[in-house]
C-alpha cells in the first residue's frame, strides 16, 4: 500500500514492520563477519555500537540510520529533547 492511501502518518508508520535493533540484534549482525571482535562489542552500550554500525532500526527488511528522529513515532527531533535522547517528549 502507498503512503498516499492512509488518512494519518502513524497509520502508515505502524502498517510498516519496524524494529529498534537491540544490542542482541547489533550482536548478531557482527556475528556474520568471521573477522568481528564480538568480545568488545559485548562490552559496549547499544547505543555505542549503533553509531559504530551507522544504522539504528530495520525497516522493511532493509537497516536505516533514523539518528535524529524519535525512535518510536520517527519524527525529527528538536534541539531541546536532548534530555530525552532518541524521543520526543509526546513518547
Amino acid at each position: 500500500m502507498k503512503a498516499r492511501e492512509y488518512t494519518n502518518i502513524q497509520n502508515y508508520i505502524d502498517s510498516r514492520t519496524t524494529k529498534l535493533l537491540v544490542k542482541k540484534d547489533l550482536i548478531e549482525i557482527a556475528l556474520r563477519d568471521p573477522d568481528s571482535r564480538v568480545e568488545i562489542l559485548k562490552k559496549m552500550k547499544a547505543k555505542d555500537i549503533r553509531k559504530l554500525f551507522g544504522f539504528t532500526h530495520l525497516i522493511n527488511g532493509k537497516y536505516r540510520n533514523m539518528e535524529g528522529h524519535c525512535f518510536k513515532c520517527f519524527r525529527p527531533l528538536r534541539p531541546d529533547y536532548t534530555q530525552f535522547e532518541n524521543y520526543c517528549l509526546d513518547c
